[in-house]
């Protein structure tokens, strides 16, 4: 399912516009500040019904305006789908097809959405928090069971949270503590044995893109971190014996902290260059960023694998800081197949490219085909 027709009012600098697409290539070219990532900003709103640059919804309509609206209308060969979305003094408004919905929520997993930007340079540097977060966006997407599980998980981590808090209070009771940690690692355990058998997957996708960016000069490997451990895929019930085994072990230093030490909201995920040096560690920013690329590219073939169909893929000043051969191997990957929506200050980077390519210039918030 591709955007065929976009259309946006009143949001960030944008009064309004309306676009035809490609089902291929788009490239949205311009000096910076003039909105193109806020074209990005507004698709990725529309289809996974939240922000990848901020939280709050009441920093999106344009400035002095009370609300905006998005609407975008998607075909595949065999049916249409049309999403709208909107504010209007703090109330969301969501439509689905004409049919009206209560939570932007519903917006999400209509259409699968893939999103690079140059702050995912974060997703290498920064802390595990980060590559948490990329597997439980994008898991979301793949696996339909995984938000079901997140959301059971964090249930029960909260209860217990708020239970090992009383404990170190003074408060005992030993079989709330041992019902609330048993859900835990129910529901825990899917959320860990899905992100295991993600990486399994997109482990060759991602040494694969790393390589064709990197001119077949380095390997990228990714590992997922559990418990302090890194392990392979590992079925279900392996799974809950270890978190199981190590909650109890670390049960009395659990109650002295207040707080939860073990589970998928402390895991990790650990990527090797050259199968020896830990890139959040030794990599270049260019390495890093090579990397935090190929992670995101390999989502794409996820999601195509398991759904039959690519999902949206949407660039953010994706060229800045490739050179000309890294540029063109990115290239060639985008045309195979996958709907893309690329930010660029440079169009010379597309010339020549091909009619399945459509530009747009932006400037100040307005769009010109």
């Amino acid at each position: 399912m591709y955007l065929e027709k976009f259309k946006l009012r009143n949001f960030r600098n944008y009064h309004s516009a309306e676009v035809v697409l490609s089902p291929r290539i788009n490239v949205l070219y311009g000096k910076n500040g003039q909105g193109k990532t806020n074209f990005l900003e507004a698709v990725s709103f529309l289809t996974l019904g939240c922000s990848f640059r901020t939280k709050r919804d009441e920093e999106l309509p344009r400035h002095e305006e009370n609300g905006f609206y998005l609407k975008g209308e998607f075909l595949d060969d065999e049916e249409s789908l049309t999403l709208e979305v909107g504010t209007d003094l703090n109330r969301i408004l969501v439509k689905i097809n004409g049919v009206e919905y209560k939570s932007k929520r519903s917006l999400f997993g209509r259409v699968r959405t893939v999103i690079f930007t140059p702050d995912d340079l974060q997703l290498i540097k920064d802390g595990p928090e980060k590559r948490r977060e990329y597997l439980d966006l994008y898991l979301a997407q793949v696996y339909p069971e995984y938000r079901q599980h997140y959301h059971q998980f964090y249930r029960a981590l909260f209860q217990r949270n708020s239970l090992l808090k009383k404990f170190r209070e003074g408060f005992r009771d030993f079989r709330e503590l041992e019902i609330w940690t048993e859900q835990m690692i129910a529901e825990g355990s899917q959320v860990i044995y899905l992100r295991l058998k993600a990486i399994e997957d997109i482990s060759p996708w991602v040494n694969r893109y790393h390589q064709l960016m990197s001119q077949e000069q380095e390997s990228l490997s990714i590992n997922y971190k559990l418990a302090g451990e890194r392990v392979p895929s590992l079925p279900v019930s392996t799974v809950q014996d270890k978190l199981r085994t190590v909650l109890e072990r670390r049960k009395n230093e659990e109650i002295l902290r207040g707080y939860s030490l073990v589970g998928p909201h402390r895991d990790d995920l650990i990527l090797l260059l050259n199968r020896e040096w830990e890139m959040r560690v030794y990599g270049s920013q260019g390495q890093q960023r090579t990397a935090a690329l190929a992670m995101k590219l390999a989502m794409v073939d996820l999601i195509k694998k398991t759904h039959g169909v690519p999902p949206l893929l949407l660039l953010d000043d994706v060229f800045s800081e490739f050179d000309d051969d890294r540029k063109k191997e990115l290239l060639r990957v985008l045309t195979e197949g996958t709907q893309t929506i690329i930010s660029t200050a440079e169009e010379r980077d597309f010339l020549n490219f091909g009619a399945e390519l459509k530009s747009f210039r932006v400037e100040n918030g307005v769009i010109y085909d």
